[in-house]
């Protein structure tokens, strides 16, 4: 076996088991996602979409590592063309079926929003993290017949009426939640990116045990 093709078994090798890696971070976070916010229909198609790919992919990354030990061509070409599409796969639903961060906040609140209708004080968390009150404002404790909480205020002190929080909590996990989008679309296009250089590295591998099968031949 030359140099080279070391060097590209060993490369294909330490991808593959890379991807195999990002498979099982994907699946762990989406099934995470899923639980968390198992109220949400925001993150339901994405996250078991995600959890689909990350399976295949997984599946797919041991079935390489197979195919980069025994030196198969055959299962080496056969391996970069199951990448490839679950490269186009997850492009589209990256495009077509991204988590709507906005929706999701809403959700949310109104959930917790409900149960604090029911004196389950389940805004509190939200207010003294965020700094927010009510669902969409502070208005809201009085239109439902409730008192302000102390989580609506600066340090939770009350008695200090200009330390009010005014903005709703729609708005400030709606804000929080979008910046999320940013590092989302940041590790999807990362794998991605791991996955296509894991295609072209199979992709020279393959060639390369075709030419020295070729040059066995030949002898």
């Amino acid at each position: 076996m030359s140099c080279g093709t070391k060097t590209l078994k060993v490369s294909s090798f330490v991808l593959d088991f890379l991807c195999c890696v990002l498979a099982a971070l994907t699946i762990s976070a989406c099934s995470y996602a899923l639980i968390a916010f198992s109220h949400s229909l925001a993150i339901r198609v994405p996250c078991i979409l995600g959890i689909v790919l990350g399976v295949l992919l997984f599946g797919s990354t041991i079935f390489g590592c197979v195919a980069t030990l025994r030196e198969s061509i055959r299962m080496t070409w056969i391996y970069a063309a199951i990448m490839l599409a679950l490269i186009f796969g997850q492009i589209t639903v990256i495009f077509a079926g991204p988590i709507n961060f906005e929706l999701l906040a809403n959700e949310t609140i109104y959930d917790a929003w409900q149960g604090q209708l029911y004196h389950q004080n389940s805004m509190s968390y939200y207010e003294i993290k965020y700094h927010c009150c009510g669902q969409t404002g502070p208005a809201n404790y009085p239109d439902s017949g409730l008192r302000i909480p102390q989580s609506c205020y600066y340090n939770q002190n009350a008695t200090v009426t200009t330390d009010l929080y005014t903005a709703g909590c729609n708005q400030k996990l709606g804000a929080a939640f979008i910046k999320g989008t940013r590092w989302e679309r940041i590790s999807d296009w990362s794998v991605v990116g791991v996955e296509m250089l894991t295609v072209i590295v199979a992709g020279l591998l393959a060639i390369t045990l075709q030419n020295a099968q070729r040059r066995r031949l030949y002898r």
